[in-house]
């Protein structure tokens, strides 16, 4: 690992628990990220999109990570996401997030304005000058609409703060070529659970992924086979988690996270509009499957 690849590991994105008033439970979120820090969970991410970053407040996003920073008492890196489209936003919000103690920031790519490669490349060079933190890049074209040029994700590796990427490009033939060139610089973290230990032959040396929310231990597993050559046993081992998977996926992120989480004693409350929360037959399956991996993961050795 090179000075650059900081970040390894499973890092979970954690969901944003919300009281009946819709007001942030700090109680909740302290006691959820407490259960994590027992776990072989390696970095908190709050306020991705699984903690509804732009469903919140300015205010409310302080709150979380405040809460996170408190939490995690210095025993995990605590990486919250910034997905504000614009340039001011993004940089506002990022200074008050590594004043309240922040370790590093998920920097998702400028939305909206279809921007060009230059273009990208000068918004996180201006956010790397402006800011003083390590930057993972979040590249998640299905949302976004933006999509980072393997020759992009390389120039930014050289020239700025860039020390890791979060991975959710579909198209597994563009996150090779971003493998091939910038895996021995930063480090390529899958964000996408789905194709997991295949990020990881490709180069991936973590993943950013919310499921792990539920069963850590499983996806440490599956990643650290991957990681020490035994890609079968990995992808064997991943194909049991299938169910739980597109259950967890089968309604808008992160809903069906939220009601697994509530399910399980950590209550996260309903999630923001203009999302919905899990319908009453997801939320019945949520209770019929997930014991199930609860009790896997419970007996699960490392």
């Amino acid at each position: 690992m090179n000075q650059k690849q900081k970040y390894t590991g499973i890092l979970t994105a954690v969901p944003t628990p919300l009281h009946t008033d819709l007001s942030v439970n700090v109680e909740s979120l302290t006691r959820h990220i407490h259960y994590l820090l027992d776990t072989p969970t390696d970095a908190i991410i709050p306020l991705g999109g699984t903690g509804e970053y732009t469903s919140l407040s300015f205010t409310e996003r302080m709150q979380v990570v405040e809460c996170s920073v408190a939490a995690g008492g210095g025993k995990l890196p605590i990486i919250p996401g910034i997905l504000s489209p614009g340039i001011g936003d993004a940089v506002d919000n990022a200074k008050a997030f590594m004043s309240a103690g922040a370790d590093a920031l998920m920097v998702v790519t400028p939305y909206y304005f279809r921007p060009t490669q230059q273009g990208i490349l000068d918004y996180y060079k201006r956010f790397s000058d402006e800011v003083d933190s390590d930057i993972i890049l979040y590249e998640i074209p299905y949302r976004t609409g933006v999509s980072l040029h393997h020759e992009t994700v390389a120039e930014l590796a050289e020239q700025t703060r860039v020390v890791g990427i979060k991975a959710c490009n579909p198209d597994l033939a563009v996150q090779m070529r971003v493998a091939e060139s910038s895996s021995k610089k930063i480090s390529i973290l899958s964000g996408e659970e789905d194709v997991l230990p295949l990020h990881v032959a490709m180069g991936a040396v973590g993943a950013i992924i919310s499921s792990s929310n539920l069963i850590p231990k499983h996806w440490a597993k599956v990643l650290n086979l991957a990681l020490q050559g035994h890609l079968q046993e990995s992808i064997e081992l991943h194909t049991s988690l299938r169910p739980l998977i597109d259950l967890i996926f089968s309604e808008p992120n992160p809903a069906p996270i939220k009601a697994a989480l509530t399910q399980q004693g950590f209550p996260m409350g309903e999630v923001l509009a203009p999302l919905k929360s899990a319908s009453p037959g997801l939320q019945a399956s949520i209770a019929e499957l997930v014991p199930v991996y609860i009790e896997r993961e419970r007996l699960l050795a490392l």
